[in-house]
């Protein structure tokens, strides 16, 4: 694993290319994503869950108890963060992978990657969307860079995006999902420095649509509501809400009771609650933020054994699913 590491840091490459895969029929003309139930039943369900791309050996197992979590829910849109290709992870893209087990579970995704950092062929990793709705439109910004590592004294900036899906529901009409990674271990001013490009990214986005247009971002943020050192991360979390967002999960929950002991996870944490980072603390960092959207009608953490063993392992992040009512 160590390896692994050492290869991104020394020879980190920036990557802006996209990819998109789509499940085709037997004729390799049409696309086979389609999602007319989701407007018959009235909402949408969404899962994001950060991958975990340093775990090859449980990786297969893992991607299995997505795609089983996936096919029973069902899960309509899945934002994926930590997609990992190359050599070095015996996988051409994980995210691929994913939806091939789901394609084996008659559960047909569109898939759409986005590649942050590697060295092609060797090792990349990126964010990634799969959607039973067509994907009408994607479009992905770059984010400053970070220093998320230290080697021998030099830091290590690395590169993060925003990508952004609009799903077209027959039936119901369009919504655009943002999915993103901002960066760990980096200082106060880098992490305000990818909020200040995300957040006008997604307002100069949702200027070409209706203002009613329903609005969803989700993903790993790497912010603790209750975390203060080495910096108070509560002015990162309300910058987002202050952009006219609301916490998905927070709704009708107490917010100041929603992982707040550290040392003492619960069902609303998302680190800290997996045995691949048992003894870490316990936080809540992975987020859907939600603008236009008419109403929540579920929203869960799942993957989180260490609080609930009838809960799967499936990386070191709980994953966050919610259940939004359609326009």
């Amino acid at each position: 694993m160590r390896n692994i590491y050492i290869v991104m840091i020394l020879s980190i490459t920036v990557l802006s290319g996209c990819a998109s895969q789509s499940a085709e029929n037997s004729g390799g003309d049409k696309p086979l994503v389609q999602c007319d139930d989701v407007a018959n039943r009235k909402h949408l369900n969404i899962l994001s869950i950060n991958l975990l791309f340093s775990e090859i050996e449980t990786r297969d197992q893992r991607l299995d108890a997505i795609a089983e979590f996936a096919a029973e829910t069902p899960v309509d849109v899945i934002l994926l963060q930590e997609v990992a290709g190359g050599t070095l992870v015996h996988t051409a893209n994980s995210a691929l992978d994913l939806q091939g087990k789901l394609s084996a579970r008659a559960r047909n995704y569109e898939l759409h990657t986005a590649f942050e950092v590697g060295l092609p062929g060797l090792l990349v990793v990126a964010n990634a969307v799969l959607s039973r709705c067509e994907i009408d439109f994607r479009i992905t910004r770059r984010l400053p860079r970070a220093s998320e590592f230290n080697f021998q004294g030099h830091d290590i900036k690395l590169p993060r995006n925003v990508m952004m899906a609009r799903i077209n529901i027959p039936g119901s009409g369009k919504i655009n999902i943002y999915n993103t990674h901002l960066c760990a271990k980096c200082t106060a001013d880098e992490l305000s420095a990818q909020l200040d490009v995300l957040l006008p990214f997604i307002d100069k986005v949702e200027a070409f649509f209706p203002r009613d247009n329903p609005v969803i971002l989700g993903g790993d943020f790497n912010i603790d509501r209750f975390r203060v050192a080495p910096f108070a991360e509560r002015p990162f979390y309300d910058k987002i809400i202050d952009a006219g967002f609301t916490d998905a999960y927070a709704l009708n929950r107490p917010l100041e009771n929603l992982c707040a002991v550290a040392e003492q996870a619960d069902i609303h944490c998302t680190v800290g609650v997996s045995t691949l980072d048992a003894g870490d603390a316990a936080r809540r960092i992975d987020y859907f933020f939600v603008n236009q959207v008419k109403d929540v009608r579920e929203s869960r953490v799942v993957f989180n054994t260490l609080v609930d063993p009838n809960q799967p392992t499936v990386s070191d992040h709980a994953g966050v699913f919610i259940s939004v009512a359609l326009p």
